[in-house]
């Protein structure tokens, strides 16, 4: 298995890793349904030039698109409920969350990518749902709890989107290739979001009124970061890319703390080292 895979999935981690930091900052002043318009803007000219630059021609079977687009649409959904988890919520607990889901695509692999799972893996599924449980019964009392633990489901939400997504882009990306894949994702992503506007909104766009170019920043480097994403994955087993890439939520947390000066209990923190140990097991 070609080794590119790593190169890929680091650059995932740097521009993820920070990418959530920034967003975050000017999340408060604009709503989530305009956040993903400005991302989807800039997904859609950069993964569309990507893919006019690199494309694949080639005839494929329409099961196989149906399968690219499936994979497009619940990453586009995880998106909606991820800036919306990060509106109730500390981008350092939330963030975190619904960066987990390399257990559930480690799952799907195994189901019907023809994976195996070892023991190695098989513990960090259970060291990954022990610390969600203890993120969930360990909100701040200070704070207010309703609002919390709906961060934390809207993050729980995205967690299973983009598992199960990676899990089906992966077979898709076998077929089709990654430029045509990204290329597909550049049309259905937006469309999603522009309806989530449209829906949300009813039409009225609007610009951050400060940090608008942290927020010009963030969309960048997470757009970035999903086509490096998309290159690990073509490159290698995502049931190793998977776990490599959940990294990014350590970075986020070092930047949270110096940029946002977010605090956490001491459960969280115990979850957090329960997560990040549980992270190096699914490649053993």
């Amino acid at each position: 298995m070609s080794l590119l895979w790593l190169p890929f999935s680091l650059a995932t981690i740097l521009m993820y890793g920070f990418g959530q930091v920034f967003a975050k900052e000017t999340r408060t002043n604009v709503s989530s349904a305009n956040i993903l318009m400005i991302l989807g803007g800039n997904m859609f000219v950069m993964w569309l030039s990507y893919w006019f630059i690199f494309r694949e021609p080639g005839s494929y079977d329409a099961m196989t698109w149906l399968q690219a687009g499936t994979a497009a649409a619940l990453s586009g959904a995880a998106f909606v409920t991820y800036y919306e988890s990060i509106k109730h919520g500390k981008i350092s607990v939330v963030g975190t969350i619904a960066g987990a889901y390399a257990p559930w695509t480690v799952i799907l692999a195994l189901l019907f990518l023809g994976e195996s799972m070892s023991l190695g893996e098989g513990l960090g599924v259970a060291l990954v749902v022990a610390a969600m449980l203890i993120f969930t019964y360990s909100i701040d009392n200070n704070g207010d709890k309703k609002t919390e633990l709906l961060g934390i489901a809207f993050a729980i939400a995205s967690l299973f989107f983009w598992g199960t997504s990676a899990a089906l882009a992966k077979g898709a990306i076998d077929e089709i290739g990654n430029t045509n894949f990204i290329g597909l994702y550049a049309l259905v992503c937006p469309s999603i979001w522009l309806v989530y506007w449209l829906g949300s909104e009813r039409g009225k766009f609007e610009m951050p009124r400060s940090n608008k170019w942290i927020l010009e920043l963030s969309m960048l480097l997470i757009a970035g970061g999903g086509i490096t994403l998309y290159l690990a994955i073509e490159n290698g087993n995502v049931s190793i890319v998977s776990p490599i890439t959940n990294l990014y939520p350590l970075l986020t947390i070092a930047a949270a703390k110096m940029r946002l000066k977010e605090r956490l209990t001491v459960r969280q923190i115990l979850a957090l080292a329960i997560l990040f140990v549980s992270v190096p097991l699914f490649s053993l």
